[in-house]
């Protein structure tokens, strides 16, 4: 049984965004696992699985597929892609982004979760036309995840078939971990026209809100890729960059930690995202703050909180990690990173807070993000090792002490 689910449902902590990637035990009403082979296996028994080598020139030729769901796909095909197309009507007119082919295609991933949500119910199953349309999505939003991670960094695409089908090529987005796309190369192109071009015959009617819903949840999307490249400089910076000689672990085990996280990161630093590229959905006066946050612009003295904590813990005893470089340059590094961390998840919890509001759901039970859209901090873990001190749930460092055993400091050559 889905987590997520049962905790939406009981009024624990969760979101519709880890409801939406937190369906491996689900079944549609024709049997099938919603997720196929990722599925749980006490939902695959007795699942019809047949694997045959694809045929198809590329790539996936003679590696696996399951024309099991292929089966299933071909049946409803035709009514997804008239929703697919009905979305791209409603929403891009003449002067269709990006963001509304993200938020087309995380409306058909997010059908399985919406519905269960909207009929309160955790067990299922779910209409299988729903099913077969998450399953469609599945593979689209990895190769829109990467596109508006390009986007991010200040890449311009145009919005096209040609352009999207050359990124599904790029990114490998059809041979998966065991298994590739079963899906003929002309069904794949249908299926993307309708996802960017539509249909001037489709005449399909979505509600408001459920585009409303897909909006909320695209925007999120987006809010987390930003927030991952962010990341990704301040985790290169402590592991890699100009901050790494000056740390030396208390124990063997973070040494040998600290070495691995080094060797797993490119040479060159990543570059900080293009805050001109953010959504442009976001409140004006908010994007902005984003925009300064993201590049590390923010003005010192919004921050002096956090960098009179940091500064005081990097004075006293008992991190995991010594930290003996210049001490206000690392206190404003951190403080930034706390602040745009702030910032992300206030917003991203605003966003939640629609989406339950759209989904009749109450506003004030606890909210637990999901990965898709808030993914796991890196750097955080080695700023609270040097700190001493973990993250407190108001976003500072009021938390508990990071209680890492201390041993003989190593010395370093």
């Amino acid at each position: 049984m889905s987590k997520s689910l049962v905790d939406a449902l009981g009024e624990g902590a969760w979101s519709v965004s880890a409801v939406v990637f937190d369906l491996n035990d689900m079944v549609d009403d024709e049997g099938r696992p919603i997720s196929e082979r990722r599925a749980d296996a006490a939902v695959k028994v007795g699942v019809e699985m047949e694997m045959r080598q694809c045929p198809f020139a590329g790539i996936r030729q003679n590696q696996l597929m399951n024309v099991s769901a292929l089966a299933q796909i071909s049946h409803y095909f035709n009514p997804v892609l008239a929703e697919m197309a009905a979305f791209r009507r409603q929403v891009g007119g003449t002067n269709v982004t990006w963001d509304d082919i993200l938020a087309g295609i995380v409306d058909q991933l997010s059908r399985p979760a919406i519905y269960l949500l909207q009929q309160r119910n955790e067990r299922g199953p779910v209409p299988a036309q729903m099913a077969v349309g998450h399953k469609l999505a599945a593979g689209f939003f990895g190769v829109l995840r990467d596109l508006h991670e390009q986007l991010a960094l200040g890449r311009k695409l145009p919005v096209t078939v040609d352009t999207f089908l050359e990124l599904v090529d790029e990114t490998g987005a059809l041979v998966g971990a065991s298994e590739v796309c079963a899906g003929s190369p002309q069904m794949i192109r249908r299926a993307s026209t309708s996802l960017l071009e539509g249909d001037p015959e489709n005449r399909v009617e979505l509600g408001q809100s459920r585009i409303d819903i897909a909006r909320c949840l695209a925007l999120q999307v987006q809010l987390g890729i930003f927030w991952h490249l962010y990341d990704c400089v301040h985790l290169w910076s402590l592991v890699r960059g100009e901050f790494r000689n000056h740390m030396t672990p208390y124990n063997d085990f973070l040494t040998r930690k600290l070495e691995s996280a080094e060797g797993e990161l490119d040479v060159l630093a990543p570059p900080l995202p293009n805050c001109a590229m953010l959504p442009e959905a976001l409140d004006a006066q908010l994007r902005h703050k984003l925009g300064e946050a993201l590049c590390d612009a923010t003005d010192p003295q919004m921050l002096e909180e956090d960098m009179h904590t940091a500064t005081l813990l990097l004075n006293e005893p008992g991190s995991a990690i010594r930290y003996d470089g210049e001490i206000g340059s690392f206190a404003l590094r951190v403080a930034r990173y706390l602040n745009a961390r702030r910032l992300i998840v206030d917003e991203l919890s605003r966003v939640e807070l629609e989406l339950r509001g759209h989904l009749d759901f109450l506003s004030d039970t606890p909210i637990r993000l999901g990965l898709a859209v808030f993914p796991k901090p890196q750097a955080l873990p080695w700023y609270e090792l040097i700190l001493g001190r973990h993250l407190g749930a108001d976003g500072r460092l009021t938390g508990s002490c990071t209680g890492t055993r201390v041993a003989t400091p190593i010395t370093t050559p």
